[in-house]
């Protein structure tokens, strides 16, 4: 079964609840409204290891193959207190195209351990429809800007005090998970009132909230719904409330 090893206080787990009574009625929505994706859920891709099966030890040593072929780590930077190891069935055309892309990022000196699992490099190779180089050059410059932005430290750095002023403002946060057990985020963009949100915060601290909410959400939303449901969760249900847009113009 799927190994797993947390370490992360009451607080970080503390329920983030959508303002002005989100609701929670089940439920799909009609086959019209559905949207569609060319590629399914990147959690189709994960099958959890037998019960009685091993987990391999990643190789020794600072050669290419031992960088290349370690298994599938995600770590909290600053504490390495999450680890998880699954084993995959991946498809041999795109799991070549990920091993090159992996080859080509470590030999130019860009290819972070945080970011060296299967399904990151996917998804890159994804977007660019699985043109390496147009992958390697978007991974670069995604890397660049965590790098400027300094994402990597944004959660222990920035603190956004005024989060409960802005929600009243801004309805949105976390609620529950879906049927696949994905967490649920919902903005309420018909409740935002604009020029109070800009009384209460910038557009700059603004910003900084959602990348750390992001980064909370890839350390420690995705984790713990993953071992709630017993398999990889890495993507998120978003609801975008838009009654009442109109009426605020």
């Amino acid at each position: 079964m799927p190994q797993f090893q947390m370490h992360i206080s009451k607080k970080e787990f503390k329920e983030i609840f959508v303002s002005k009574d989100s609701g929670g009625r089940d439920g799909e929505l009609p086959s019209s409204s559905k949207t569609k994706n060319v590629y399914p859920p990147i959690e189709n891709f994960w099958l959890p290891p037998s019960v009685a099966e091993k987990m391999v030890d990643a190789p020794r040593g600072g050669g290419l193959g031992s960088k290349l072929l370690q298994p599938l780590w995600f770590r909290r930077p600053s504490k390495g207190s999450l680890k998880m190891a699954m084993e995959e069935k991946h498809d041999p055309k795109e799991e070549k195209a990920v091993d090159k892309l992996r080859e080509m990022l470590f030999l130019d000196g860009k290819l972070p351990t945080k970011f060296n699992d299967y399904h990151t490099l996917l998804r890159f190779l994804r977007m660019r429809d699985f043109d390496i180089e147009a992958a390697k050059d978007m991974f670069s410059k995604f890397i660049k800007w965590r790098e400027d932005f300094k994402t990597d430290t944004i959660s222990k750095d920035f603190k956004f005090e005024e989060k409960e002023e802005v929600k009243k403002c801004y309805p949105h946060g976390f609620h529950g998970v879906d049927k696949y057990g994905r967490p649920i985020y919902i903005e309420r963009i018909g409740m935002v009132d604009l020029n109070k949100l800009l009384q209460v915060t910038t557009l700059e601290r603004f910003v900084k909230y959602h990348v750390s909410e992001q980064e909370k959400t890839l350390s420690i939303r995705y984790p713990s719904c993953s071992i709630h449901s017993k398999k990889h969760i890495a993507s998120t249900t978003s609801i975008l409330d838009v009654g009442g847009v109109v009426s605020n113009f």
